[in-house]
Parts: C-alpha cells; structure tokens; sequence
C-alpha cells in the first residue's frame, strides 16, 4: 500500500506543534521543579522551628527528658501535618517515640552516626510508605546527652505537587492542542498566496502565457516572490514570443529567396548550357546564399538581444573605432556613389555595453544612412554626452546622432521602419540586398543596453536618427 506523502501545510504544522510542544514541555517542568524544590526548603525550614520548638519543651528547662504528644482530635479538625520525634541515647537506643511511629526507629545506623558526629542535616525518610523529612540535634536534660530526630510527613507537600503535576500536564494538554488548530490556521493563512500562485502556475503551465500573478501587497517573502515569478514569466514570455516571431520571420522570408534559388536551379537545369552559364548560375546562387546566411544571423543576434541573454556581458567601450570599423565596411559603397563619410565628436567618448553588440547597432544605422541616401549626399556621425547629476547614482548617457541626406522618412513611418522586414520600397531593398532587419536589430540592441534608437528628425533634406547608450566622455 502507498503511503500518501502529508502536505507541506501538514508538515509545517506538525513541526510548529512539536516545537511548541517541546518548549512547553521544558517550562513546564521547569515549572513543577522550581516550585518542588522552594515547597521543601519551605517545608525545611518549618521543620527547623518545629525542631527548635520541640526539643527547647522537652526538657521544659533543664528538667527530665519526656515526650509532648496533643491527640489530633483535640486540634478541633482541619488539615494537619504529621508529626513525630524520637529520642536515642548516645548508643543508640530509642529513649522516646512518637506513638504514630509504632516502636519503628527512624534513623539507620549511618544517619545516627552522622547526627552524633553533630551532622545534622535534613534527612529523608520512608515510614510504612509515607515519606517524611526529619532533622536531628544533640540537648542534654539534667542526667545524660541526647540525640533528638523531630520530622514532618510531607503527605500534603506530595499531594500539592501531583495536583500541580496534573494541571501542568491538562495545560500540555491542551496548549499542544490550541496550537496545532492555531498553527494549522496560520499555515492555510499563510499558505494561501501560495495556493493562488500554485494555481496561476498551472494555468500558465496548460498554455496561458500571457497570464501574470496578481502584484504583491505587501514587500516580504511572499511579495518579492511574486515579483520575481513574473519577471520570470515576462523573461519566458519574451523568449517564447521571440522564438515564435524568429520562426515566423524566417519561415516568411526564406521562402522567397529559396523559392527562387529553386526556380533558377531548374530553368538552368532544363537544357545544357556552358560552363560560363554554369558559372554565372553559380554566382548567383552563392550571392543569394550570402544574403540568407546574413539574414540568419542578424535574426539570432535579434532574438539574443531580444531575450537579455545572460551571457553577454557589459564593458567600457570606445565609441570612435566602432563607428571607423563601420566606416571601413561601407566605404566601398560610399565611395561608388559618391557619399561623402564623416564624423565629430567622438573622442574620448565611451559606452558601457557589449562591444559585438555596439558595432553591429552602429554599423546597421549608418549601412541604413548609406544605402536609401542620395548620390552624392553625405553622411556624419555626431557625438554627444550628457553626463549624470553630481547626487546621482547612475551613468551618463551618450547619444550618437547618424545624419543622412536621403529622401527623408514621412512622421506617419518613424516607428514602422524600425518593425522586422519592414522595406518602404520593397523591390529597392531587395534590390540592394536589404533584409528590413539592420534597424529592428538596432533598437533591440540599444534596449539591451537600457538606451534607445530612435529617429529624431526627417524631412527631404535628410534623417537624423539617434543612439542613446550608457556611457561617459573621458579625460584623454
């Protein structure tokens, strides 16, 4: 048979209850010990002036030694505490005794001697199964030195502490109840946002992305839990929503080129051709492959900055050789169409982000600026910093400033061109091998970085779009 495993509010109260258990268990016989032990110094020290009392009348002032005895019937009833006395001569034998002690001697050899050796400590004594406390002391009547033992039954000191012994136990008891129902109580109450988070989980589990958990009301465990459980889901949302678009994008935009690769391999396949046909086929195709391959790359590094992935990593990085690297590559085209390169500003500026990341951003702005320009036009990247308040506890920013002479960009399509395959003239972008990522990939990038990109002027003497990153400019 399988044992069911009891739940964590089951296991959560059982240790709440033994431990309290276990503490009121050690107070509670801290409890009786205490009060045991100050009942019988009480009790000691009434002996003591039993003691005193009865062996200061026992020789009534230097008379002859003799016993006082009061009949219990004649103390008019109530509760009453026994009582009895032994006298010994100094060899031992019992001179007097109480008649409750029926003859029987009190003190054993050992405890007689240590009494005439003058120990006269308290002692503990059993008489016919009734405990008792005797203290012993030497007095002398006119003839002979004696040894007194004078004793208290503790029936009613034993009575008190069982009935102690028993409310301390009920209260055990009881305490041990009320506090696994209180604990039983508190652990549903306390368990409750947990249950709702339980549910919400699975209901995102089944499918539900899109679902979040309610905001927390208050800042503890349970509410930073909260908070991190749905920046987690936002994180997954993202990685799934990028996969998705990822898959979509690149299923949409693979067809097309492959659909044609296909169709050139077989109009070229249909006949014999010459080698030099072969070769121009070949080219073609490998040109087009080139242009897939970039596209799948510049998708993933999309994807990458999309999702924050963790294994890029921040550093210090000088903005001018960024921006020179992408100058290197375009100039060929630049220079073919006669579009003059420039830049100022930006020494000693640096950015604090992802060096593959910020070149690939740069790089995609100003191939953008290069490629929809006009012949003969230009392009010139400014630098500019901004540097954080002096009680701040956080970096400046920089903003580069990519300025084009192209056409200009109408206001009604400033966010548009920066979606994923957005083309404003398809047939030109294809033409010019423009895969409408540069710019998406641009802004995801400077996201990344905590920044943006965005365009900030248009109009038909050119654009102006703007990178604002993380960073400083710094003493040379």
């Amino acid at each position: 048979m399988t044992v069911q495993p009891l739940s964590f509010r089951a296991r959560l109260t059982l240790r709440w209850t033994a431990a309290f258990g276990l503490l009121l268990a050690c107070a509670n016989t801290a409890v009786y010990m205490g009060v045991r032990v100050y009942a019988e110094r009480d009790l000691d020290a009434n002996l003591r002036t039993l003691a005193a009392t009865e062996i200061a009348s026992s020789t009534d002032a230097g008379g002859a030694l003799h016993l006082h005895e009061i009949p219990i019937e004649d103390l008019g009833g109530g509760e009453f505490t026994g009582k009895f006395v032994q006298y010994y001569a100094m060899d031992g034998t019992v001179v007097f005794g109480s008649s409750i002690l029926r003859g029987r001697r009190v003190l054993d050899e050992a405890a007689f001697a240590r009494a005439r050796g003058n120990d006269h400590g308290v002692v503990a004594v059993d008489i016919d199964g009734r405990r008792g406390r005797l203290v012993t002391a030497h007095i002398r009547d006119a003839s002979a030195p004696y040894i007194a033992a004078v004793g208290l039954f503790t029936d009613q000191l034993d009575a008190l502490l069982g009935r102690l012994a028993a409310v301390l136990i009920a209260v055990w008891v009881f305490g041990l109840a009320f506090t696994a129902w209180l604990g039983s109580l508190l652990a549903s109450r306390a368990l409750g946002p947990i249950d709702e988070i339980t549910a919400r989980a699975a209901r995102i589990a089944t499918g539900d992305i899109d679902m979040r958990l309610d905001p927390p009301r208050t800042d503890d465990e349970i509410g930073r839990m909260t908070r991190l459980l749905n920046e987690m889901l936002d994180r997954l949302h993202r990685v799934i929503d990028g996969n998705r678009r990822f898959a979509a994008d690149a299923s949409h935009e693979l067809r097309t080129p492959l659909t044609a690769m296909g169709g050139e391999i077989d109009v070229t396949l249909r006949r014999e051709r010459t080698a030099a046909e072969y070769q121009e086929t070949l080219q073609r195709l490998r040109g087009q492959i080139d242009g897939l391959a970039g596209m799948a790359e510049q998708l993933m590094v999309l994807v990458r900055a999309e999702e924050g992935s963790s294994d890029l990593r921040a550093e210090e990085v000088p903005l001018r050789p960024l921006v020179d690297a992408a100058y290197t590559r375009v100039e060929a085209e630049a220079r073919s169409r006669g579009i003059a390169l420039g830049h100022e500003g930006l020494d000693h500026l640096v950015a604090y982000g992802q060096p593959v990341l910020l070149a690939r951003a740069i790089e995609n702005v100003i191939a953008n600026a290069v490629k929809y320009n006009r012949d003969g036009g230009s392009v010139l990247v400014r630098g500019h910093d901004e540097p954080a308040p002096d009680d701040a506890w956080q970096t400046g920013r920089l903003r580069l400033e990519v300025v084009d002479s192209g056409p200009g960009i109408p206001a009604a399509e400033w966010e548009r061109v920066f979606d994923r395959f957005y083309r404003r003239e398809p047939s030109r972008s294809r033409r010019t091998g423009g895969s409408g990522l540069g710019l998406a990939l641009g802004r995801a990038i400077a996201v990344w970085h905590g920044g943006s990109l965005r365009i900030r002027t248009s109009s038909d003497a050119g654009t102006v779009f703007e990178l604002a990153v993380p960073g400083q400019r710094q003493d040379a």
